[in-house]
């Protein structure tokens, strides 16, 4: 037993040594706001702390550096700016004032390593970690927006080069836009790039459409969001328990995809009681829009939405679009990309929109200016009434303002819009490699760009 305890105890010994080696070789790139920094040893993480070479910090600041043999002490100095310490010591001197180090400073391979955080902090400069892509960013407290656009592309390229972001991106703040680009081919066989003039499914971003539609016809008397489905389409059985707003906000009990026709379908739930994401309710809503509109889903949008915006290259069904650049949908099948498609006209009032970046953020200023409809219409759709579901978009009202966002996932592409209300910034992604993490990649730039 105590020869058996013994190994157990060296296995666990040399299991924590290895832990704690593998935390120590993780090394996140730096970048001084659009500059990537350089250093003889690289950045590393150890137990969650990221060690910098002061050196290459002080040189990437445009600091002195400077090294007393006798006391052992570092010093990185500016005009007005004066960091020191002592590798023996507890503690840090700053312009004559002494406080004690959060993480004590340490030696790799014959350089000494601080904490990136508290000394960038020393040197008023803010430090965000990426945690998506792993990188670090060190900014200036008032960097400029225009910076900020610049440092949002260039993290959307270095996504690209590691194939984890492909398409088109826009993010405007304060009505200006700050960065707008394509990133790798709309069509890898035509060899054709894109750009945010290409045109991308949208798949649920087209609900936020739906939506609009629907207010639209309130506005205008044709229809009420209490009203009973029944009203409309009295044969589905489950019609004279269903309302408009229940459809719009998720909570009608319809199951989430239609397999067979909307007379056949049953109810998940009495509706009202729950709520559950339900492509089918907005299905419904399309063929709503028809009846009480008396044109196809396809006429209403283009008449009643994208040619009174002027947004040229959004529609109907991208694949019967022959206009402009449009982009094919991929997906890695045995390491390698392969065009895949489907039939999006079967995605009705739920997601056959296709649309570009540059016409979204079209989308997004018609909101602002009433455009559409009339501003008390347009803060019903975007109140939050069941959740965070208002009409055809999400809704989060926060202390700096309300937030709007939609992200849409089908065959090939995945689509993301986010409208930040109080800070004013939209952030419009579209991917034709059908990026899983797309959310993820905005809330990542809305780090860098608030």
């Amino acid at each position: 037993m105590r020869k058996y305890i013994t190994a157990l105890s060296v296995l666990l010994a040399f299991f924590l040594v290895f832990q704690d080696e593998a935390k120590a070789n993780v090394h996140p790139g730096v970048f001084l706001e659009e500059k990537k920094l350089s250093f003889d040893v690289q950045p590393t993480i150890i137990s969650g702390v990221t060690f910098i070479e002061l050196r290459g910090l002080c040189n990437a600041l445009s600091y002195n550096l400077g090294w007393d043999q006798g006391s052992r002490t570092a010093s990185c100095s500016t005009s007005g700016k004066n960091f020191s310490f002592s590798i023996n010591d507890a503690f840090y001197t700053y312009n004559g004032t002494r406080t004690a180090f959060t993480n004590r400073p340490t030696i790799i391979n014959g350089r000494t390593m601080i904490s990136l955080r508290e000394v960038s902090q020393v040197f008023s400069y803010n430090v965000t970690w990426l945690q998506f892509s792993k990188e670090i960013l060190l900014m200036r407290p008032h960097v400029s927006d225009e910076v900020r656009g610049r440092m949002a592309d260039d993290f959307l390229k270095r996504l690209h080069a590691n194939n984890r972001f492909n398409g088109a991106a826009l993010v405007a703040k304060q009505n200006q836009i700050i960065t707008e680009n394509g990133y790798g081919k709309a069509d890898i066989e035509g060899g054709v790039a894109n750009t945010t003039d290409t045109k991308f499914a949208i798949a649920s971003i087209t609900k936020g459409f739906t939506g609009t539609a629907i207010m639209q016809l309130q506005e205008e008397g044709k229809l009420k969001v209490t009203d009973k489905l029944s009203q409309y389409f009295p044969h589905l059985p489950y019609a004279d328990k269903i309302t408009i707003h229940q459809l719009l906000t998720h909570t009608a009990g319809l199951p989430w995809e239609k397999d067979r026709d909307f007379a056949q379908i049953e109810l998940i739930y009495t509706p009202g009681t729950n709520q559950r994401y339900s492509n089918v309710g907005y299905l419904l809503l399309g063929e709503l829009i028809e009846k009480v509109s008396g044109l196809t889903f396809a006429d209403y949008m283009n008449q009643r939405v994208f040619n009174k915006l002027g947004m040229d290259n959004s529609g109907y069904d991208i694949n019967s679009s022959s206009a402009g650049i449009r982009a094919k949908g991929y997906s890695y099948e045995n390491g390698r990309l392969v065009p895949v498609n489907r039939d999006f006209t079967l995605r009705g009032a739920s997601g056959s929109l296709y649309s570009s970046a540059k016409d979204l953020y079209r989308l997004d200023q018609a909101l602002y200016n009433n455009e559409l409809m009339e501003r008390s219409t347009m803060h019903s759709m975007l109140t939050a009434h069941s959740g965070n579901w208002g009409y055809g978009w999400q809704v989060y009202p926060l202390n700096t303002g309300r937030v709007t966002q939609l992200t849409g996932s089908t065959v090939g592409f995945t689509s993301h819009i986010k409208r930040n209300e109080g800070r004013k910034y939209v952030i419009v992604l579209l991917s034709n490699h059908a990026d899983p993490d797309i959310h993820v990649i905005g809330s990542t730039i809305e780090t860098i760009i608030r």
